[in-house]
């Protein structure tokens, strides 16, 4: 016979098995004694027709949730089985929960839409332009889908001058919220250097397109700082993500046709605009052709002509006087140097020197009086043909 466990040992075994074969669940049912404790965590059963199951939301993911539970909602609810060992009972430890049914996800959105219109998220004032001439455009999307190859083609036909940067990210299921939350941040980089993002998908039903109407998804949008535009689904849908976006498209090829000109119409109006402008210049070239043949043909515009001769032939007198005048004073000048030049020439002992006269220097000074030298001064003669040195006696 094998040896008894105890109640702890028998909870720890079942809670072991319980919690390794239910480690991830996807469960739905109607909410009932749903509990918001004073600590942000939730407490409800989660029945149907036979049968209940007690739940438990820590308050760190109940702050990730689009609404708020009430009892009599039909939810899913993910998470896993535990076992509470100490009153041996086991619960359902919640990581999310979703409206289960067109109902349902429609209160949420309807509640989600009013606390964000409350917040001003929605607010026109808040809306950033499109330019109107973009060269760069962040497309956040799924590669495989339709939504990305209508945009494409609208584009190519259109505007073919732009460059299309594709972002690719989850449309729907798990952790496509977070997807494209990351998405719109890389776009906003200096690494796209975006001019405006485009956030498409195609068509579905409000489960399909439920991750546009995340609260997480609304915010990431709002806070762009580059301009938004949101084109998820058909015409007839609307998210939330639609009203926070700078500009709603109804279809991903609207989207395309309400960002981008159409190229055949921009060469229409510049060919319009460069024929306006030519009849225009042609037009004020005449004006003033015009306007200077009557001056032309006016006197008191022939009278200022006049004058200026009269001035140019007054200019002419003074130039000659002043030529005249010029020429004796040069004449004279040149006298004054001829006869300072004869000075000069006069003056030089060189010349001097050849009518017998001599120079006497003791150490390279000039002797001009006797009583300067004294006996045995050893002096130098200089005369115009050469040096010669001597002894005082």
């Amino acid at each position: 016979m094998n040896s008894p466990l105890s109640v702890s040992e028998l909870s720890r075994d079942i809670k072991n098995t319980i919690e390794r074969n239910f480690s991830y669940i996807f469960v739905k049912g109607e909410i009932s004694n749903f509990k918001n404790h004073s600590s942000g965590h939730f407490y409800f059963s989660l029945k149907d027709s036979k049968s209940q199951i007690s739940a438990v939301m820590w308050n760190s993911r109940v702050k990730d949730l689009i609404f708020t539970p009430e009892d009599g909602m039909n939810v899913l609810i993910k998470g896993r089985i535990t076992l509470y060992e100490t009153r041996g009972s086991y619960q359902i430890d919640v990581f999310e929960i979703l409206p289960s049914g067109v109902g349902e996800l429609q209160i949420a959105f309807e509640k989600l839409k009013n606390k964000l219109y409350e917040e001003g998220l929605f607010d026109d004032r808040y809306k950033k332009p499109l330019p109107l001439y973009p060269e760069r455009i962040a497309l956040i999307t799924s590669e495989t889908g339709a939504a990305f190859h209508d945009f494409i083609k609208v584009t190519e036909n259109r505007y073919p001058l732009v460059k299309i940067l594709l972002i690719p990210a989850l449309m729907q299921g798990a952790n496509s919220a977070v997807s494209i939350c990351n998405a719109i941040i890389k776009a906003n980089s200096s690494e796209y250097r975006s001019d405006i993002i485009v956030i498409t998908r195609g068509g579905g039903a409000i489960e399909d397109l439920w991750t546009f109407n995340e609260e997480k998804v609304a915010r990431a949008i709002f806070n762009s700082k580059i301009p938004v535009v949101s084109a998820i689904g058909h015409e007839v849908d609307f998210t939330i993500s639609d009203f926070t976006a700078d500009k709603r498209a109804p279809t991903p090829s609207a989207a395309a046709e309400m960002i981008f000109p159409d190229a055949y119409d921009l060469k229409l109006r510049l060919n319009v605009s460069e024929n306006n402008l030519k009849r225009h210049i042609y037009y004020r070239i005449n004006k003033l052709k015009n306007e200077l043949n009557s001056i032309e043909r006016n006197y008191y515009f022939k009278r200022p002509a006049d004058l200026i001769n009269e001035f140019r032939m007054n200019i002419d007198s003074i130039e000659r006087d002043i030529k005249s005048v010029t020429e004796r004073k040069i004449r004279n000048v040149k006298n004054n140097i001829d006869t300072s030049r004869k000075l000069l020439n006069s003056l030089n002992p060189e010349n001097v020197l050849k009518r017998g006269f001599a120079i006497i220097k003791r150490e390279d000074k000039i002797i001009t009086q006797s009583r300067q030298l004294k006996t045995k001064d050893e002096i130098q003669i200089k005369f115009s043909d050469g040096q010669s040195d001597a002894i005082i006696k």
